[in-house]
């Protein structure tokens, strides 16, 4: 429970090396994703989602690219925490990580079931859906990792 939630939030990493450096790798991708979603003009949901363009009249596309963005505002702001623990917090990353988890395994058992999109509402892959069980594998494996080994390394403050 001490690497999930340590005594001292300090700047000491206490984990393996390669959860510490795929940490940085999936922040960069979550940055990029969470700034796409955040400013794209569609909120992502047609460029990035793969999600047709509506019709209707009123258009409901402003509507669904609004809910779009303010989910990657929401994303940005996760995504500042998230570089705030790197830089200062270090000891919180595998917290970080299940937070990570956790979001992703929800997308599987709860919202695919409950609001999972037909395909006759894309036009291609849905990354976020698509890709999810294999993100869910990798951040669970670094999430265990964290957990299991204690090759803990003291990084210089950035």
């Amino acid at each position: 429970m001490n690497k999930l939630f340590p005594e001292v939030a300090d700047n000491e990493y206490r984990g393996a090396k390669s959860a510490y450096y795929f940490y940085i790798a999936w922040m960069l991708l979550t940055t990029w994703r969470s700034f796409v979603h955040f400013l794209a003009e569609d909120g992502g949901i047609n460029s990035i989602a793969n999600i047709i363009v509506l019709t209707g009249d009123p258009d409901p596309n402003p509507v669904v690219y609004l809910f779009g963005s303010l989910w990657g505002e929401v994303q940005v702001l996760i995504c500042l925490i998230s570089w705030v623990v790197f830089f200062k917090y270090k000891s919180l990353i595998s917290f970080m990580y299940l937070i990570s988890l956790l979001e992703w395994v929800m997308r599987i058992i709860i919202i695919q079931p409950l609001k999972g999109l037909d395909e006759i509402y894309k036009n291609g892959i849905t990354p976020g859906s698509e890709y999810a069980p294999v993100i869910v594998i990798l951040l669970g494996i670094f999430f265990i990792l964290i957990r299991l080994l204690s090759d803990s390394f003291d990084l210089p403050y950035l």
